[in-house]
């Protein structure tokens, strides 16, 4: 597509400039400072607030490399009992056949276990966490109050923006009168100029956030959240990838195995079901942390709304 850039570096090179959003690198020359000043007569491709929002994210550090196979879809989210988290292969048996193991790479005889069993495990889990109608019901009531709360406060926050929004373009007209009748000189008028059409940009994307949220919410709740009266479902259904972000965010990355089950000292409070029953089946033993785990919604609306959400994003939007 014209891309001649061929590096692995190449897209991380390309996120990084600043020319995107109208500044430069400059160097330190004499007494002046070196960093990143505006450029004049160059009109930014890029916000502000998503360059650097971008930029931040990079600066976190790369994460290690990984590789999706759907035989084995926990691995690389399936951790030993030792922490460190698990890898999957394929062995060759006597007939030919192909057989899957999760193993430890730290030594051999914390973990090999059959993939075939450890689904098996996970897929009675998640059927018996499943939630029940009425507390679904229940969880879309209370969450639908929530939200009409957030909803008056966005409201508020929109109006607040939209008159700043104005200010700024008053004011940045009024800086342009200024320069074009020569009342001030042309680095104020270029400091102040840069400024406001930051401030403006910034505040359009968090206006266009705030209007669209609301709606977006509501229609998440109302067709996705049913999806979680089978729990099973929604994990059998989906991608490798969506698989290892639903168990991430249920079990807060602390799904662990030791001694042929799955143990966790975490769940999503509202799919906190059946304990007893997933323990005698063999399935999962869940012993909670209260010293790590002690600030959990009660309700668990607000868990489940950031559920819906972020199910939704790694679904249909491929976030």
């Amino acid at each position: 597509m014209g891309l001649k850039r061929t590096a692995t570096t190449a897209v991380e090179r390309i996120l990084t400039n600043p020319l995107y959003y109208g500044f430069q690198h400059v160097k330190a020359w004499k007494h002046n400072p070196g960093g990143l000043y505006p450029l004049k007569n160059h009109e930014p491709i890029v916000d502000p607030t998503t360059w650097k929002l971008v930029n931040e994210k990079i600066k976190r550090g790369s994460k290690e490399r990984k590789i999706y196979d759907d035989k084995i879809p926990l691995r690389g989210v399936l951790r030993c009992h030792c922490g460190k988290l698990l890898t999957g292969a394929a062995s060759r048996g006597k007939m030919g056949k192909y057989y899957y193991y999760y193993k430890c790479s730290i030594a051999s005889a914390h973990n090999n276990i059959n993939s075939e069993k450890a689904h098996k495990q996970l897929s009675g889990a998640l059927e018996l966490m499943s939630l029940p109608e009425e507390l679904i019901s229940s969880i879309k009531e209370k969450s639908e109050v929530e939200m009409e709360i957030t909803l008056k406060e966005h409201k508020t926050l929109l109006k607040q923006h939209q008159i700043e929004y104005e200010q700024a373009g008053e004011k940045l007209m009024s800086i342009e009168e200024k320069w074009i009748t020569n009342r001030i000189q042309h680095d104020t008028y270029e400091r102040w100029h840069n400024e406001l059409t930051t401030k403006k940009e910034s505040l359009k994307e968090q206006i266009e956030k705030l209007r669209h949220n609301g709606d977006r919410t509501f229609s998440l709740l109302r067709d996705q959240l049913f999806y979680l009266s089978d729990l099973n479902y929604v994990y059998t259904e989906a991608t490798t990838i969506e698989k290892q972000e639903l168990i991430k965010m249920v079990f807060d990355d602390y799904l662990y195995y030791e001694n042929g089950i799955y143990r966790t000292p975490y769940i999503m409070e509202p799919f906190v079901r059946n304990e007893l029953k997933i323990r005698e089946m063999g399935y999962l033993d869940y012993t909670k942390k209260r010293d790590n785990f002690s600030i959990i919604p009660s309700s668990g609306a607000g868990e489940i709304r950031t559920l819906v959400q972020s199910w939704y994003c790694i679904r249909f939007l491929h976030v």
